[in-house]
């Protein structure tokens, strides 16, 4: 299950990011959105991943955050026809070009694991004290 990595990975990123950033010193209360890209070609199962998002992010400003994902679709380039373009993954046994069958493919794209933003919620602050 390589989704708890994933999910670990994740909650690092987002929190040295956080601790990073300008926002450091100002009253985040919590994350409340995640938004990943994630490569078909990953093989990552999107219900794992939150689950162990939401297991690792426990008591931390991640805890309760909603994942949205956009998926990326893979692109190869044939070595022996030359075709370029997207590929449909069922899966990981069976990447053949769409065009020629060969197995002879270079991956361009459907592996990526990004966050491509998060949505951050502030304590109101009382301006009067």
């Amino acid at each position: 299950m390589h989704e708890l990595s994933y999910a670990t990975s994740m909650l690092n990123t987002i929190l040295d990011t956080i601790n990073n950033s300008d926002f450091k010193d100002e009253n985040i209360k919590r994350v409340s959105k995640i938004n990943l890209e994630i490569g078909e070609l990953t093989f990552i199962n999107v219900e794992q991943l939150k689950f162990a998002f939401e297991v690792v992010s426990q008591s931390t400003l991640c805890e309760g955050a909603e994942i949205e994902v956009e998926y990326i679709k893979p692109r190869v380039l044939c070595n022996n026809c030359g075709y370029e373009g997207d590929l449909d993954a069922k899966d990981e046994f069976d990447i053949l070009c769409p065009k020629c069958q060969s197995l002879s493919l270079k991956i361009r794209g459907g592996k990526e694991f990004n966050i491509k933003n998060i949505t951050l919620e502030f304590d109101e602050v009382d301006k009067d004290q």
